[in-house]
Formats: C-alpha cells, structure tokens, sequence
C-alpha cells in the first residue's frame, strides 16, 4: 500500500515473483467482454486453438460453443 507521499507504508510478499497466468486470462476476459457484441454468438474451434494445451473444456476442431462457454472455461481454475 502507497501512502499519500508515495512513502510504502506496507507490502506482503512485494518481491516474490509469481506467474502471470491467472492475470493473463483476467485480462483476456476483459477484453472479450469489452469487445464481443452477442456472448451467446457461437465459435467454431479452429485446429491451432484445439491443439492448444492446458485446457480444461477438451475441445477438438470444428466445435462449435459460445463465448460465454469459453469465457467460463478461461475463467475455471488452472491445472497444477
């Protein structure tokens, strides 16, 4: 926390580097949402997004799911 000075008055774990994961698909997030026009419009996976690894929904290419669907499945915990 910044005081009004620009004086630290506290920090927990300041220097600690973490991954960027978590924030990285927040703002992925924010900016579908800012940007999509329908949440239910359909998607249909193309191959590069289904060879994509680290998912949790198991898409294969031609699926078809909603933006909504896959912003759920953005927002759903990482595997550890």
């Amino acid at each position: 926390m910044i005081g009004h000075r620009g004086k630290v008055l506290y920090g927990k774990s300041e220097n600690k580097r973490c991954k960027m994961a978590s924030t990285t698909k927040i703002m992925t997030a924010i900016v579908v949402v800012e940007n999509v026009k329908d949440i239910n419009e359909r998607i249909k996976i193309s191959s590069k997004s289904a060879g994509t690894g680290g998912s949790r929904l198991g898409l294969h290419t031609n699926d078809e799911i909603s933006v909504k669907d896959l912003l759920y499945g953005l927002l759903l915990c990482s595997r550890k």
